[in-house]
């Protein structure tokens, strides 16, 4: 009982900091599309990047979960919006 207590804990974390830093690459992508500068497209560049690592740690240790999976589509998503900039 006390293990899965434990990975679900641990999966939660995973998922959390993953929905943060997908959150974070959204803002970043919106803020270049907003305000397309150099500087805010290289930030959105590389907090998608940062993400995208996450996405990659969390497949890693937890396996493809629907949680993961869809918080990777809207990765996508932001990479895509970002990219019709270029």
């Amino acid at each position: 009982m006390e293990d899965h207590t434990q990975m679900s804990w641990k999966e939660d974390t995973i998922i959390g900091q993953l929905t943060n830093s997908i959150e974070n690459a959204s803002m970043a992508v919106g803020q270049a599309l907003t305000n397309p500068s150099e500087q805010f497209i290289h930030q959105a560049h590389e907090m998608l990047e940062r993400a995208d690592r996450a996405v990659e740690n969390a497949l890693k240790n937890q396996g493809q979960t629907d949680p993961i999976s869809s918080l990777q589509d809207q990765l996508n998503q932001q990479k895509e919006k970002l990219n019709r900039l270029h």
